[in-house]
């Protein structure tokens, strides 16, 4: 998510968005750290030990929410970045660092990711429009983390069994998805930001039938709901996610905006029709 965009439509999804409406089995990754978020705002730690770790967003407001982590780079202030988006709401600046994160949950729902930090200085944003196709970080969704050195974490991945990779502009899998829990590695090949979308799409729907029924503000529509996914990772990184997949059909989305045109990395093919077994 991030493309942080307005109406109308299928455009507006250029912010990324994941809502998790089922309900998995959540085990406790180690040094797990939780943010819980609400309408709009963030609570969770505000400086966190640097390596691989396993995130958890919890959604107690009324809409979708997500966390995207990006990295300030040296010179920009959370303040400059709140200048920016306060500025222009439908673009996020040049110089962000994006390093992934849980994507977006339903009310009542969780999602978890893992993520790669470097020590630094971060702001924690959900770029989801609300209903008006305002993205939540222009509502003040933001929430200003230090990442520390020095601590026990590991930089060691989690153990995956599936990676979905990320070019300009298609995602490839390392092979089929079966039902059951899987931990996903993301990984972007890419020259531009990439995310995945899942979506557990309903019986005879595609994904491009659920990107024409999508409405900011609504969890659900007649062709699906997001199910769970990583938002936006640079070129050249990786980030992982946990997925309960059913039997079924799903769709994966890139929503991100293209660089040099604007328009959602979708509207450049970059979506998949799959079946679960």
């Amino acid at each position: 998510m991030n493309g942080v965009s307005s109406p109308p439509a299928r455009c507006v999804l250029s912010i990324a968005f994941v809502a998790v409406l089922s309900h998995p089995v959540w085990a406790v990754a180690q040094d797990e750290v939780t943010y819980v978020a609400r309408d709009f705002t963030f609570t969770g730690p505000d400086a966190i030990a640097a390596g691989m770790v396993p995130v958890r967003l919890r959604n107690e407001g009324r809409d979708l929410h997500q966390i995207q982590f990006i990295r300030l780079p040296t010179g920009k202030t959370a303040a400059d970045f709140t200048a920016q988006i306060n500025a222009d709401p439908s673009r996020m600046p040049s110089w962000v660092q994006r390093r992934g994160g849980p994507n977006s949950v339903a009310p009542g729902e969780q999602a978890l990711a893992f993520i790669g930090l470097e020590p630094g200085d971060y702001v924690l944003i959900c770029g989801i429009p609300d209903s008006q196709g305002m993205p939540h970080v222009a509502r003040g969704m933001l929430k200003s983390v230090k990442v520390l050195a020095g601590g026990a974490r590991s930089n060691s991945p989690p153990a995956t069994d599936l990676t979905i990779t990320a070019v300009d502009f298609r995602f490839e899998l390392s092979g089929p998805i079966t039902a059951g829990s899987h931990i996903v590695r993301v990984v972007n090949n890419g020259s531009q930001p990439h995310e995945v979308v899942v979506v557990r799409l309903s019986p005879d729907a595609s994904a491009d039938d659920f990107l024409n029924a999508f409405r900011p503000g609504v969890a659900v529509s007649p062709a699906g709901h997001p199910v769970g996914g990583l938002v936006g990772i640079d070129p050249g990184r990786d980030g992982f996610f946990r997925m309960n997949f059913a039997v079924g059909n799903y769709g994966l989305i890139c929503f991100l905006p293209d660089i040099t045109r604007g328009a959602p990395h979708f509207t450049r093919g970059m979506m998949m029709d799959i079946s679960v077994r």
